[in-house]
């Protein structure tokens, strides 16, 4: 039981020597081995994107109407990730996303009022 604790404390002393090394030099990204496990430190976001995560949390949701959409099993894991990393909810990311698509895509909208004359009722 003692070999137990004293191999608990030693990693404890590893684990906080590599933190402290860590702080001293946070902007790399360096591949730390621990007990012959090897783990990759996060990298600091982009400044473009951390400016489009505060855009989307900016965006106002204020649509009323509810949509079934279809997405596939990769998409919605990647939401359910970001939901748990940034706090941004999928419906939010996805009205911003489409609102930005046709914002970037205004001749689509031209095309569609276009074709709307043309429709006899």
């Amino acid at each position: 039981m003692n070999q137990i604790k004293s191999l608990a404390d030693e990693l404890r002393e590893t684990i906080k020597k590599d933190d402290g090394a860590k702080k001293g030099n946070p902007s790399k990204t360096t591949l730390v081995k621990k007990n012959n496990h090897s783990r990759q430190e996060r990298k600091p976001a982009d400044a473009s994107l951390e400016s489009l995560f505060e855009n989307i949390l900016a965006f106002d949701l204020t649509g009323k109407e509810k949509l079934l959409i279809r997405l596939d099993d990769r998409t919605i894991f990647l939401l359910k990730q970001l939901k748990i990393a940034k706090a941004i909810d999928m419906n939010k990311l996805i009205a911003y996303s489409l609102k930005d698509f046709l914002d970037r895509h205004t001749e689509l909208i031209q095309y569609i009022k276009e074709n709307i004359k043309t429709i006899e009722l």
